[in-house]
């Protein structure tokens, strides 16, 4: 950011900044409250791997730590009427270096979530009883020290070589991050054939495997939109280093868009992890919809993917469309998986059948 203040802005350009705070300033108090809302739902859940969550975790509290920067960051541009002052957080140095964390750290949530994801899927059989933490104890540390390392000599008084080094380390971080979507995409591919290959033939397999490879779909078409969008905030960093590497004109309206760009992904982060996760989905629901009943309102919200899986309070008993729903669903998709004629105990004697069975060798 060292030249923000190159210029004197103009009226129209004051404008615009104070107009980038309001949206951030917006942004940030929708995403503050989504992003404290997606630690207790993922911290309190019991249906995602404790690997997974510990990830999820760090993920949704350095998008919180750097909304909260931003938001003091853009509430300042209004007090202070001077959104450049603001911007460079001089009066404030330690604020800065917390928000650089938060973005680093942020920034390698990717990279710890593809390990995560290949380990699920080459250790299917045995992965959902592995519920350890030795994976965690093991990428915690880095995932911790490097970002705060590169945050701190980020945001010290920079030299000569320091806008090289950055916009190297972001730009290879970019080329890295594109790479691990494509092994991404290509895991969420193999789960899915191989789930369906085991489910055309229900005793090919255990329904432990079938269980691991669901929850390994599921998970995948949960990460895959914050995937592409940690991957669009990477590049807003690398074009606002090269734009400040080559001076070229415009900085500080670029590095203002690519902060408004960069908490609005966050805010959609947050978001898809929530929606595209059913439990998740369903937890939220509930609890909105407890908060609604507070202040009089009996359905706040409707989550239409399970609402017909579920059994409505009052009831004593399940009803039969409520067990044709738990029973013969999908885990992944929430369809019926056989024909809806076919009587619940006779599903279940088939699931025990093929239980029992085990795998075929």
């Amino acid at each position: 950011m060292s030249t923000l203040n190159t210029t004197e802005p103009t009226d129209i350009e004051l404008f615009l900044f104070f107009l980038g705070g309001a949206v951030e300033l917006l942004t940030n108090f929708v995403g503050i409250p989504l992003s404290i809302a997606n630690l207790i739902l993922v911290a309190r859940t019991s249906v995602i791997h404790p690997n997974m969550k510990a990830i999820l975790i760090f993920q949704s509290f350095f998008i919180l730590l750097r909304g909260c920067c931003r938001f003091v960051i853009c509430l300042f541009k209004f007090f202070l009427w001077d959104p450049i002052s603001a911007e460079s957080m001089q009066f404030f140095p330690a604020l800065l270096k917390i928000y650089f964390i938060g973005i680093y750290a942020r920034n390698f949530v990717p990279h710890v979530l593809i390990v995560e994801r290949i380990l699920a899927t080459l250790f299917v059989r045995t992965y959902e009883k592995n519920r350890g933490h030795l994976f965690t104890i093991l990428w915690m540390p880095f995932a911790l020290i490097i970002p705060v390392y590169i945050a701190i000599t980020t945001s010290s008084p920079q030299d000569h070589n320091k806008p090289i080094t950055n916009l190297i380390t972001t730009s290879v971080q970019l080329l890295i991050g594109s790479i691990e979507l494509g092994v991404f995409y290509q895991l969420c591919r193999y789960n899915s054939k191989i789930y369906q290959k085991m489910f055309q033939n229900i005793g090919s397999n255990n329904l432990s495997i079938r269980y691991q490879l669901s929850e390994n779909i599921r998970i995948g078409k949960q990460l895959i939109p914050p995937l592409f969008l940690n991957l669009g905030n990477i590049f807003a960093g690398t074009m606002i280093l090269l734009w400040d590497f080559l001076n070229l004109p415009f900085y500080s309206q670029i590095f203002n868009f690519a902060a408004i760009i960069n908490s609005i992904f966050g805010l959609l982060i947050e978001f898809f992890i929530i929606t595209c996760h059913p439990f998740l989905k369903r937890d939220l629901c509930q609890f909105l919809n407890r908060i609604g009943t507070m202040f009089g309102f009996d359905h706040l919200v409707y989550n239409h993917r399970i609402g017909d899986a579920t059994v409505t309070v009052g009831n004593t008993a399940p009803s039969s469309s409520a067990l044709n729903g738990i029973a013969q669903r999908n885990l992944i998709s929430g369809k019926a998986l056989i024909d809806t004629q076919t009587k619940p105990e006779d599903y279940f004697a088939m699931l025990k059948e093929a239980w029992e069975k085990g795998p075929v060798k």
